[in-house]
């Protein structure tokens, strides 16, 4: 009876396994920066002005220490194939204006973070043209600026000149498309936002 008194009063001692410590620690970087960890796939939809969405494609999110290492494909039963200036493109076209995408040509880390959302922007360029042209000009560029919004990413529409693109930027040079060259768009555009959730 004693003996077994004393293992009652004996304190237990619970040993946490490395995997659930290093979770732990994981959670912790995440919380302490406010934002709750992405799930390895989301969903990319463009909305339009009456916020009728369309699902485009999916980005693969892989974490890395403080960000994400993304991969965007697109879902290419969605798009049309189009042969346009000599280059064959990707459209979603509508009856008042067709947008077709531009993948990105040069170096691109692919890596976010919470504070740098750009590589994921750069994969995300578009152009748009009339439905009655036969070519496309880079001067009709869509960028979508990005923000992060909990559990995925909203992109607000913004257009710039991509002819930045038609040449190689210099050696080093990651980020040739400048924010002071983004606009707020017209409010004839039909794709307003990119919504990634």
């Amino acid at each position: 009876m004693i003996a077994a008194r004393r293992n009652r009063d004996r304190p237990t001692i619970h040993h946490a396994s490395p995997a659930l410590a290093l979770l732990g620690l994981c959670l912790c970087d995440w919380v302490g920066a406010g934002e709750p960890v992405l799930p390895h796939e989301l969903q990319i939809s463009i909305e339009d002005d009456s916020g009728q969405s369309l699902h485009i494609g999916r980005l693969h999110l892989e974490p890395l220490d403080g960000g994400y290492r993304t991969r965007v494909s697109l879902d290419e039963s969605v798009f049309e194939d189009q042969f346009l200036s000599m280059r064959p493109f990707k459209c979603l076209p509508r009856e008042r204006e067709t947008i077709c995408y531009l993948p990105y040509p040069y170096a691109n880390s692919r890596v976010i973070r919470d504070d740098d959302l750009t590589d994921l922007e750069y994969d995300l360029l578009f152009l748009h043209k009339s439905p009655a042209e036969y070519g496309i000009n880079a001067w009709n560029g869509f960028y979508y600026e990005l923000t992060r919004t909990g559990d995925g990413f909203t992109g607000e529409l913004r257009e710039t000149d991509l002819n930045v693109l038609a040449a190689p930027p210099d050696a080093g040079e990651m980020r040739p498309i400048k924010r002071t060259e983004l606009f707020e768009a017209s409010d004839r555009h039909w794709p307003r936002r990119l919504i990634i959730h």
